[in-house]
């Protein structure tokens, strides 16, 4: 009886410095979370630099490669001719459902592996290597040759950026801009939650048969003047996450074993005293 007693008392002592050590490596996390406020700050000003700053915009155009989808319209006054020129039927090579958000992306033309896109009455026309608004520019002059009105308006349907890690919503987020920054795109995505590592997020960046890998710092102001400020089309964002939030996670799952685990002893001092 006296062994029970004292293997109960034990079981008892054992899960209350279970629980105070679980409960003081809690508090600890959360204290130097708290002191390192700045991991989760955007664009940290320069504590030498004055209060506004200027940045000049540093963007770099995208040119169109094969694969790329555009949506090219061709408007003027005569309705019937209009028709013909943006005719998606059958003879188009990339009529497809895009997005059943905006009527503006629902078909479009894609950039076959020479670089082409095939238009109604105008054929084909090479784009690839072209920035879009070159594209619509040498779109007009073919178009200039048919109608004497024309107006040809081109948009990028394909401009897709790809989200992973510790970000709100990951997977794919359609851009309808022509220049959207990695702030606008991380919004889109649901933010960076307290677990990611905004001092170190890698792009993933791909054009033609060149792949680079690229680590920029959010928390840095210096970012706005930066090409890299700027997403491109088929961008993989990955956001790595905080060695504190893993050490949360191993905590978690730390607490949970051995709260099951304690809780096995004391069922077990139980049934022992119930049968004795």
């Amino acid at each position: 009886m006296v062994n029970r007693v004292q293997l109960y008392n034990w079981t008892e002592k054992y899960t209350n410095m279970i629980h105070k050590g679980i409960l003081f490596f809690v508090l600890v996390g959360l204290m130097t979370s708290c002191g390192q406020y700045k991991r989760f700050t955007y664009i940290q000003p320069d504590p030498a630099a004055q209060q506004d700053s200027i940045f000049n915009k540093s963007f770099i155009f995208y040119k169109l490669q094969p694969a790329d989808l555009l949506r090219v319209n061709v408007q003027s006054m005569d309705k019937n001719i209009t028709e013909v020129f943006n005719d998606n039927g059958p003879g188009s090579n990339a009529s497809q459902s895009i997005s059943s958000g905006s009527s503006s992306y629902m078909t479009g033309h894609s950039v076959d592996i020479d670089g082409f896109i095939n238009l109604p009455v105008m054929g084909k026309i090479q784009v690839a290597g072209k920035t879009v608004d070159e594209a619509r520019d040498l779109i007009q002059q073919h178009a200039d040759e048919y109608i004497k009105d024309a107006k040809v308006i081109v948009k990028l349907l394909s401009f897709k950026v790809y989200f992973l890690g510790e970000i709100g919503s990951k997977g794919m987020q359609t851009v309808y801009s022509d220049r959207a920054n990695i702030l606008e795109g991380i919004a889109m995505a649901g933010d960076i939650p307290f677990s990611g590592n905004r001092k170190k997020v890698t792009i993933v960046r791909s054009y033609q048969q060149v792949t680079r890998v690229i680590e920029v710092d959010l928390t840095q102001r210096d970012l706005l003047s930066s090409p890299l400020y700027y997403l491109q089309p088929n961008d993989i964002v990955y956001v790595e996450p905080l060695k504190t939030s893993m050490f949360r996670v191993r905590l978690s799952e730390y607490s949970t074993f051995m709260s099951f685990f304690t809780s096995a002893i004391a069922l077990v001092v139980l049934i022992t005293n119930i049968n004795k």
